[in-house]
């Protein structure tokens, strides 16, 4: 064995344990903490969103014999779209509570107290999941979509995936100098709420990471090579 080169390796491994000690005693930021610092986004979002073109908009009208459900309703160029009983109805300079209330006054002669969910893709709005989910892409954005919604949107994480800690990358008020925040992704006390360009960083397990490193530095430059077979669990468990 080329002895420089084991040692390299070696002192390589020790590097990556500690980084991998390191970023286990990292905390996390709390979901309502970063929901905090983005509050008044967020309650624009929720509670004062105003529909433009482009928009898809899923509604569901309950407490009506054989509940109704209209979903991927698209808000035309006019500003308009047929929803229910309102063939080109008017969405653009509404906001979600006013649709509401219009559906509501709507029905108000066939069903007494309706209840009425509607949900908002706006246009063009997306978040990023990378690394070790399942299916890591883009996710389309409600207004409310939060993070866990997403997650389960894309097959959820891998066996490998180190959900103790993720990394969010939110670019939203300033792209030049996104904020980061480590989140727990097991985190269920409250959500966090996604925004548009979020990044969510998912990486291996430290266990994941060694394993993978061994296979691609270690093992490869053993005397005459190590065939996979020849570490088998450890290469099923990297392999992911």
């Amino acid at each position: 064995m080329d002895t420089p080169r084991f040692l390299r390796t070696t002192c390589l491994l020790g590097a990556v344990g500690a980084a991998g000690a390191l970023a286990s005693s990292c905390a996390v930021t709390r979901p309502e903490d970063v929901n905090r610092a983005y509050e008044d986004v967020l309650d624009q979002r929720h509670n004062r969103y105003v529909f433009k073109p482009g928009d898809q908009v899923s509604i569901r009208l309950y407490n009506r014999p054989g509940d109704l459900n209209q979903t991927d309703v698209l808000v035309l160029p006019d500003g308009k779209s047929d929803v229910f009983f309102m063939d080109g109805h008017l969405f653009l300079g509404k906001t979600v509570a006013e649709l509401e209330a219009e559906l509501k006054a709507k029905v108000a002669g066939e069903v007494r107290d309706a209840e009425v969910s509607i949900q908002v893709a706006p246009k063009d709005e997306v978040a990023y999941l990378v690394g070790q989910f399942e299916r890591p892409g883009t996710v389309t954005l409600t207004t409310k979509m939060t993070l866990h919604e997403a997650v389960s949107s894309v097959g959820g994480t891998r066996i490998t995936g180190d959900t103790d800690w993720a990394l969010l990358r939110r670019p939203y008020r300033d792209p030049r100098h996104p904020e980061l925040f480590r989140i727990d992704l097991n985190d269920e006390v409250e959500q966090v709420f996604l925004l548009p360009g979020d990044q969510v960083i998912l990486n291996r397990t430290f266990l994941a990471g060694l394993i993978n490193y061994l296979r691609e530095y270690v093992f490869g430059i053993l005397p005459g090579g190590a065939s996979p077979t020849s570490y088998g669990s450890f290469a099923s468990f990297a392999a992911f």
